[in-house]
């Protein structure tokens, strides 16, 4: 009988050994995978810079006092570094981390609210949320943009583009990809209808840019040229 037992004794051995194995294995998976999670997470120092951001003139701040609407407020700091809360008025805050200034909002609310103020603030900053227009339009300026927005649509709103702009070598200069344009000949897409494509939306953060026609250039030295000319037949009949 002993003998019988023996072989499954034995197959069940190797059996188990294979999945303890296996186990070990898959525990070093794991450790692996987790360790690759923690390594892709973000570095401590976006918080840190988070933190240690420094109220400015522009910015959007949002006030939310708890159990007390009459002070809630969404508000832009003006260019005198001041925001206007209901009731509280216009306090300044330029220069103010976002925890100085929940330590001043909570000072300015001790004399209207009683017991423990809980409050949330949030500051946004709204520099990326502009598209840069430059070189040959009417106006050359940072333009805020909410959403994307159609490349002609904002030359337009820069005032159009001069007598002296080259819309066939329009430069495309996207936030994501700084380092790189997309050169875009705007007449090309007038002619063929395609006004809407894909690639003319302009997004927040992005640049354009309007050369200067080569040929004006080669004119005004042409003319200059035959400037020194002319003068120099008027010397010689002198």
């Amino acid at each position: 009988m002993r003998k019988k037992l023996q072989p499954t004794i034995n197959i069940l051995f190797i059996v188990g050994f294979m999945i303890m194995i296996q186990a070990c294995s898959t525990t070093r998976d794991i450790s692996a995978d987790r360790s690759s999670q923690v390594s892709e997470l973000p570095s401590p120092s976006t918080e840190i810079q988070e933190d240690t951001y420094k109220v400015r003139p522009g910015d959007e701040i949002e006030i939310l006092v708890w159990e007390q609407p009459s002070f809630n407020t969404l508000t832009t700091v003006s260019r005198m570094g001041t925001i206007a809360i209901p009731l509280l008025g216009e306090i300044s805050v330029i220069g103010l981390t976002k925890e100085e200034l929940e330590r001043t909002l909570e000072h300015q609310l001790e004399e209207y609210v009683r017991g423990e103020i809980l409050l949330t603030v949030s500051i946004r900053n709204t520099d990326s949320m502009i598209v840069s227009v430059i070189g040959m339009v009417s106006r050359p300026d940072n333009y805020p943009v909410a959403d994307q927005i159609s490349i002609f649509r904002i030359i337009a709103t820069a005032g159009g583009h001069t007598e002296m702009a080259d819309l066939s070598r329009v430069k495309l200069y996207r936030q994501a990809l700084p380092d790189t344009y997309v050169k875009l000949d705007l007449l090309d897409y007038l002619d063929t209808g395609q006004m809407n494509s894909e690639e003319l939306l302009v997004r927040p953060g992005d640049i354009v840019y309007v050369p200067r026609r080569e040929n004006v250039v080669r004119e005004m030295s042409e003319f200059l040229r035959d400037v020194v000319v002319l003068f120099g037949i008027f010397r010689v009949f002198r």
